[in-house]
């Protein structure tokens, strides 16, 4: 009888522990693939939506394979599915008519018969082109890191036509190994770097690493988000210039320290977390915007120190690029001032602090004034290079963040 009891409990603790393996597993994972283990937890949100999309499949209805590497023909076709890519066979469905020649791409290697056919058809013109003349597509590749960032840029559309408009060199600042990028590649490498979609580890891109199906995922996920929030704009990063800073005083003087900068700007930081809590403007984007507009307080432009000019402000009727086509203020505070009062026309809704510089009256005049709310946005408009907002991100917010 007790043998009896003792087996009947050992029964009892094995199905309740099965169970609650069970549990975990499908609340750590919640997925259909039985391979999609809570070791995954950092993948599954990414593979679960991209199923949902139709982006991604199984190998088959129960297993996904999330550490195979993912081939060049599989990604293209995660990537028509993830960023809304119009296929060929769609735009014929709705036309009703034969898909004109010159859209079809013609690969030795990629017959219309292949199951990847209608995506690479999509999709090739998004893909590095190494294949030297060969008439190859070279589906089954194993796709790398900088070859699959290369792709979701054009595929996004900073490809080409904005190749020049990042400078490569953030790679150089963020990953020891950036000199493996392919030359060829750096721009767009470095464009989904900086969106955060390709991200690196302990200070490593390694970009000729081979990609996991998993991991493709993950990069196409963070692809989608960052389309979804702004796909109008050239730069779908967005760095709210009002708000709680996120870099303290000393943070940023030391940074401002290790760059090299002169003692008179190192000063002014003082003055710029001053006023950042009186209007509620963040300190540290005007700071990063003060430090490319000095040279970090080394001037050596039209603009001498004495001007206390730290944003380059012009007077109100400019005839030039001279010193005095620029304002000049009493004191290295007042410059501070003034450069806080001269953006709040850009953001609008700030009241200006104290009686504001002359040019101040001719900004509340344009047409776009008070609809600046993102940093990325000052190019273009404080200055005429499109790009100049998103390299103060680039090169001087990320910087003071991190030191």
């Amino acid at each position: 009888m007790i043998k009896k009891f003792i087996y009947l409990c050992l029964v009892v603790a094995l199905f309740v522990s099965m169970n609650m393996s069970a549990i975990s597993v499908s609340s750590a994972g919640d997925t259909q693939f039985s391979d999609v283990t809570s070791s995954y937890s950092w993948a599954t949100d990414a593979i679960n939506e991209l199923v949902k999309k139709g982006a991604i499949s199984g190998v088959d209805s129960k297993h996904f394979e999330p550490d195979s590497p993912v081939t060049k023909e599989q990604f293209a076709k995660m990537l028509v599915g993830a960023l809304d890519i119009e296929l060929p066979e769609d735009a014929e469905s709705v036309e009703g008519e034969e898909i004109v020649e010159e859209e079809k791409v013609s690969y030795k290697d990629i017959p219309e018969t292949r199951w990847s056919y209608p995506y690479v058809n999509a999709a090739s013109e998004f893909f590095y082109d190494d294949s030297y003349g060969s008439g190859a597509f070279n589906p089954e590749e194993n796709y790398t890191r900088e070859k699959c960032a290369y792709a979701i840029a054009y595929a996004l559309g900073y490809g080409s036509k904005n190749a020049n408009l990042l400078d490569s060199k953030v790679l150089e600042d963020n990953f020891k190994d950036a000199s493996d990028v392919a030359q060829p590649l750096k721009s767009a490498v470095a464009m989904t770097a900086e969106r955060g979609i390709v991200k690196g580890a302990d200070g490593k891109l390694r970009p000729k690493g081979e990609v996991t199906r998993a991991e493709a995922a993950v990069l196409l996920h963070r692809a989608m988000e960052y389309k979804a929030r702004n796909s109008q704009n050239l730069f779908i990063t967005q760095t709210p210039i009002t708000g709680k800073s996120t870099v303290t005083l000393e943070q940023a003087k030391r940074w401002a320290e290790k760059k090299g900068a002169h003692q008179r700007f190192i000063d002014a930081a003082e003055f710029y977390w001053k006023y950042g809590e009186v209007t509620g403007i963040r300190p540290e984007v005007l700071y990063g915007q003060a430090a490319k507009e000095t040279g970090f307080g080394k001037y050596g432009g039209a603009v001498a120190p004495e001007q206390n000019n730290w944003a380059g402000i012009k007077i109100k009727n400019p005839i030039g690029d001279r010193p005095e086509d620029h304002e000049t203020f009493a004191t290295p505070e007042d410059g501070v001032r003034a450069h806080f009062n001269h953006i709040s026309v850009y953001i609008g809704g700030i009241e200006p602090v104290g009686e504001p510089h002359d040019r101040y009256y001719v900004i509340k005049t344009v047409a776009w004034r008070g609809t600046v709310k993102y940093v990325e946005q000052l190019g273009g408009k404080w200055a005429p290079d499109v790009t100049y907002g998103y390299n103060i991100v680039v090169k001087m917010l990320r910087g003071m963040e991190n030191a």
